[in-house]
């Protein structure tokens, strides 16, 4: 091996090192930015599903409601002339 073989080759390995180091730091970068807009996500989520538990617990007791109108204004299956 000649003196510039050596220097071409360990420069190489010295630049894909350098590389592989800046390819890590980014992808490091991308996930740590991924796990926060994930968990942001996940409390809309949970957020979005206790409203929704609420607005179906609302629409019970309205519809509770509404039964008990329906029978006081429109008693029972009564036949006329009965």
């Amino acid at each position: 091996m000649t003196g510039d073989t050596k220097w071409l080759t360990g420069t190489g390995v010295v630049l894909a090192g350098l590389l592989g180091g800046l390819l890590s730091a980014q992808i490091q970068g991308v996930n740590t930015s991924l796990s926060g807009r994930m968990e942001r996500l996940e409390n809309r989520f949970d957020g979005l599903d206790e409203r929704l538990r609420n607005v179906e617990i609302t629409l019970g007791k309205v519809d509770q409601r509404l039964l008990t109108i329906e029978r006081v204004v429109l008693p029972g299956n009564e036949q006329p002339g009965e």
